[in-house]
């Protein structure tokens, strides 16, 4: 039986799992969510750059890919779109340090399905991927 933490810690069950491409440049958060979500039951593959994860949407499929924004200036805009022209449907998940309005303006009208400040409680992260991975399945 499936089960994922919600964001007051209780037990779901028969959460949807995926396989997660995470992008981010910080290697400490990317450890720290690659665990996380590890320990729920989900596949996920890293990469630290955006070129890397744009070569590994061009061969592989994944049901959701969260990516760092990085600075205040959305560098991984490229990678979104290409997300986005690939396949609409799978959610894309933006993670930043530091919330700007136009960059998350930018990302949503983009594409993304949800934008989050870092560092994520564990609790609101594991309930935005639900619902992402939620959304992918109804999408399809």
């Amino acid at each position: 039986m499936r089960e994922a933490v919600t964001a007051r810690g209780l037990v779901q069950r028969n959460a949807p799992r995926g396989k997660i491409l995470l992008v981010d440049e910080d290697l400490q958060d990317l450890q720290v969510y690659t665990v996380l979500l590890r320990q729920q039951g989900h596949v996920v593959e890293c990469c630290v750059t955006y070129l890397e994860a744009a070569e590994r949407l061009e061969g592989e499929r994944y049901d959701l890919i969260i990516m760092s924004q990085k600075g205040q200036t959305f560098d991984g805009q490229p990678l979104l779109e290409r997300a986005i022209e690939i396949d609409r449907r799978r959610p894309v998940l933006v993670l930043t340090r530091s919330l700007d309005r136009r960059s998350y303006v930018d990302s949503m009208y983009l594409g993304a399905r949800d934008y989050l400040e870092k560092p994520a409680v564990p609790g609101e992260i594991l309930k935005t991927v639900s619902n992402c991975l939620s959304y992918r399945l109804v999408a399809a």
